[in-house]
């Protein structure tokens, strides 16, 4: 089964990967808080935030799965050269792009939260998820130039967490059970290379490995169950924040990101986990 899910998924792992939420998005009045509307294949929201800790929504308007990832430009660089690598190369990120992660992936008509820290230069938006021949979207254009300034006087802090996820190369580890309700995931990444954490509502009696082997690029609905949010991909070191509605029932963490130098997805050498919430 598991040759069939790396076969089926390589397409997922050219860059970066992914219930209905009941948290609020993010009001303008707040230079701490932004939202994003998805679209195929556009995203719409502010080209000019603040720095230091933001509250990013992300609304899926399209017809397939979208997420947000930010990446921080280097001094020199600019998201014309951003696209033309990625239109050179779209298996992988360019060398010098810095992930500053994002909200992760979520089906039409839903949407995820991620708190992330931006440090004031010049960034891209872009959407790594791939369509049915997996080409990722931002090969479409699904990118977007931003640019943080310098943080408020009055900077948003970093959130309390209800738990905390640490990723590892290759493993997840939860600080403790999770339960029902609305939850605050801080996410740490202590692997040598860059991860993500896509999380899905698992449908009853699915397994990560269920859904990873139902999974077709291009479709966005799965009988095995849905992405519902999470963080993508973070650098060596970074952390992060999301928030997700949490129900009774079973859930998988899943890390698509590749290798750099195989270019297997990570789940394949175990970075996945099915975990149950009471």
């Amino acid at each position: 089964m598991l040759g069939r899910m790396f076969i089926r998924c390589m397409a997922i792992a050219l860059i970066v990967a992914q219930s209905s939420t009941t948290f609020a998005a993010g009001s303008s009045a707040d230079p701490s808080t932004v939202t994003y509307t998805a679209r195929d294949y556009t995203f719409d929201g502010p080209e000019k935030i603040a720095g230091g800790w933001t509250t990013v929504t992300i609304l899926n308007r399209g017809k397939d799965l979208h997420q947000i990832q930010f990446i921080k430009l280097p001094e020199g660089k600019t998201a014309r050269d951003f696209r033309a690598e990625m239109a050179a190369n779209p298996t992988r990120l360019p060398r010098w792009a810095e992930r500053r992660s994002g909200p992760n992936s979520v089906v039409p008509g839903e949407q995820a939260l991620a708190i992330v820290y931006l440090e004031p230069g010049e960034y891209v938006l872009a959407c790594g998820i791939p369509d049915s021949h997996g080409t990722p979207h931002v090969v479409h254009g699904m990118l977007k130039p931003l640019h943080v300034a310098a943080a408020s006087p009055r900077p948003a802090e970093a959130p309390p967490a209800d738990q905390s996820i640490t990723l590892a190369d290759f493993s997840f580890e939860l600080s403790r059970p999770m339960t029902a309700g609305t939850r605050t995931i801080h996410v740490v990444n202590k692997g040598s290379q860059a991860h993500e954490v896509v999380l899905v509502k698992l449908a009853p009696g699915a397994s990560v490995e269920n859904f990873l082997d139902a999974f077709r690029p291009g479709v966005a609905f799965s009988p095995a169950g849905k992405p519902i949010g999470g963080l993508v991909g973070l650098d060596p070191g970074r952390e992060g924040y999301f928030r997700a509605e949490f129900s009774p029932g079973k859930y998988g963490l899943i890390c698509f990101l590749p290798g750099p130098t195989t270019r297997a997805p990570h789940f394949v050498q175990g970075m996945m986990l099915d975990f149950d919430v009471r």
